[in-house]
C-alpha cells in the first residue's frame, strides 16, 4: 500500500525551538499539505495528517497522511515541489506562509519519499524567507497578467542545491571523515534526482506538444469546413439567382417598373428564404424549368387573345403568309398551335447571358483589411474563393463575364483595367461587382 510522507526539519542540532515558531511552522505546513493533497485529488475527509519520529531539541518530524492514497497520487504530490504538478494559486500562496515565522538566515527542509519502500528521504527541497518573498512576487505578477481566468499554475522552483545538500548532510552526518567519503554518493544522488526531474519535465512538455498538435489539426479541420460551407453557400446563391432570372418576366430594362428595380433585392432575399425552407423541392427543380417555361408561353395568348401586342414583332414574321390585319382569336390560335417553339425561343432568349467579348478584362484586388472574396464566372465556376489578408494583392484576368462578391466592401480596393473603380461599399458590408463586355457595374 502506498504511503504519503514528508520530513520537515528546522535547526537540526539546535538548543530548543521557540514555541511560536514551532506552532506556526506546524500549522502552516499542515494547511499546505491539505491543500496540495486536494490538488492531486486525495480525499481529505477519508484521512488525516499525523506527525511522528520527532528529534530532540529541534523542529524535526515526519508528517504522514493516514488514509487511502495511490502511488500515482504520491508521485504527483512530490512532483509539485519540482514545478511539474498544476496547483491552485491559493495552494502556492499557502506554501510561502510556512516561512513567516523563521528568521532571515534559517531554512526549512522538506524531505520527500517518492517511493513507499524508502526509509529515509531521497530528495530534499528547501524554503527560506527570501524564497517565499520571491514566490509571492511571481504569483502577484502572474495574477496581474492572467487575471482571474486561469487559477491553475505551477510552484516556482525553490532552493534545491546548497540547502538540499545541507539537510541531507544533517540527516546522515556522523563525523567529518564520513561526510567527506559520502561526497561521491551525494553527487550521484543529485545527478539521479536531476535526471528524474528532467524526465518529468520532458514528459509534461511532450504532453503539451501533443495537445498543441491536436489543436492545430482541429483548427485546420474547422477552417476547411468553413471554406466548404462558404463555397456551398456561394454556389447555392448563384443557382438561385439564375433560377429566379429564368422564371421572372423578361422585359427590357427600359420598360421595367421603377418599383421592381428598387425592390429586386428584397424579392431575391425572400425567394432565397422560401427556396431554403422548401429544400426538397430544390432537388427536383432543375428537371422542370423547360416545362414551366412552355406552360408560361402557351398561357399568354390564351389569357389576352384580343390585345394587339400578341402579334408583336416576334410573331409577325411567322404569320407573314397569313392574311394581314387579322386580330381575331381564330387568327391567333393557329399561330400558337403550329409554331409553339418560335415563342419559346423568344421568351427565354433575354435570360441567356451575352457572349463574352474577346477582350481580356484585368481585375486587380488589394485588401486594406481582411476580406472574404469570391469571383464566379457566367458558367457558375469559381475563378477565386478565399480570404485576403491586409495588404495582400491579387491580379485576375477574365475572358468572359464574372461577378465579384466580397464580405468587407470597405476593406477591398478594386481596379478594372488599371483604373480604380472607387468605393464599392462600407466596411463589413457584402457587395457585388459585375464585369461584362469590357465594363463593370457595382450592384
Amino acid at each position: 500500500m502506498a504511503r504519503l510522507r514528508v520530513r520537515i526539519e528546522l535547526n537540526r542540532g539546535g538548543v530548543g525551538v521557540p514555541m511560536h515558531k514551532l506552532a506556526s511552522v506546524a500549522q502552516e505546513s499542515e494547511r499546505f499539505f491539505q491543500m496540495l493533497a486536494e490538488d492531486v485529488h486525495i480525499e481529505r475527509e477519508r484521512g488525516e495528517w499525523l506527525a511522528f519520529d520527532f528529534d530532540h531539541e529541534s523542529l524535526n518530524f515526519t508528517a504522514e497522511y493516514v488514509g487511502p492514497v495511490s502511488a500515482e497520487q504520491v508521485r504527483a504530490f512530490c512532483a509539485a515541489f519540482d514545478g511539474v504538478t498544476s496547483l491552485r494559486r491559493t495552494t502556492i500562496a499557502q506554501f510561502t506562509r510556512i516561512a513567516d515565522a523563521i528568521g532571515e538566515d534559517e531554512l526549512i527542509g522538506f524531505g520527500l519519499y517518492p517511493s513507499s519502500h524508502e526509509f529515509e528521504p531521497s530528495e530534499w527541497r528547501c524554503l527560506s524567507r527570501r524564497d517565499a518573498l520571491r514566490i509571492a512576487d511571481e504569483i502577484q505578477l502572474l495574477q496581474g497578467a492572467a487575471g482571474e481566468l486561469d487559477q491553475d499554475t505551477y510552484l516556482p522552483s525553490v532552493n534545491t542545491s546548497t540547502g538540499a545538500y545541507l539537510f541531507k548532510e544533517r540527516h546522515e552526518r556522523n563525523s567529518p571523515a564520513v561526510d567527506q567519503s559520502k561526497w561521491p554518493n551525494f553527487v550521484r544522488e543529485v545527478e539521479s534526482n536531476l535526471a528524474k526531474r528532467i524526465g518529468r519535465l520532458e514528459g509534461e512538455v511532450e504532453n503539451h506538444s501533443n495537445l498543441i498538435g491536436d489543436l492545430r489539426e482541429a483548427s485546420a479541420t474547422v477552417e476547411e469546413s468553413v471554406r466548404s460551407l462558404l463555397t456551398t453557400v456561394e454556389t447555392f446563391c448563384g443557382q438561385a439567382t439564375r433560377q429566379i432570372q429564368r422564371h421572372s418576366p423578361q422585359l427590357p430594362p427600359s420598360s421595367r417598373p421603377a418599383s421592381s428595380r428598387r425592390n429586386w433585392r428584397a424579392i431575391l432575399v425572400a425567394l432565397i428564404v422560401i427556396i431554403g425552407i422548401a429544400s426538397l423541392s430544390l432537388l427536383i427543380w432543375p428537371s422542370r424549368p423547360r416545362e414551366h417555361a412552355d406552360q408560361a408561353v402557351n398561357a399568354r395568348p390564351a389569357v389576352e387573345p384580343s390585345k394587339q401586342d400578341v402579334t408583336d414583332s416576334s410573331v409577325r414574321p411567322q404569320v407573314a403568309s397569313s392574311k394581314p390585319q387579322t386580330t381575331t382569336a381564330s387568327a391567333v390560335r393557329p399561330v400558337e398551335l403550329t409554331k409553339p417553339k418560335v415563342t419559346v425561343a423568344v421568351v427565354p432568349g433575354p435570360t441567356v447571358l451575352p457572349e463574352p467579348s474577346s477582350e481580356v478584362m484585368h481585375v486587380d484586388l488589394e485588401a486594406r483589411e481582411p476580406a472574404w472574396v469570391s469571383i464566379t464566372d457566367v458558367d457558375g465556376r469559381h475563378v477565386y474563393v478565399g480570404v485576403m489578408q491586409a495588404n495582400e494583392t491579387r491580379s485576375i484576368d477574365l475572358t468572359k463575364g464574372a461577378t465579384l462578391r466580397t464580405g468587407n466592401a470597405g476593406g477591398l480596393i478594386v481596379r478594372f483595367n488599371g483604373k480604380e473603380i472607387g468605393a464599392i461599399g462600407p466596411a463589413g458590408k457584402i457587395r457585388d461587382v459585375q464585369f461584362q463586355n469590357g465594363s463593370f457595374k457595382i450592384l
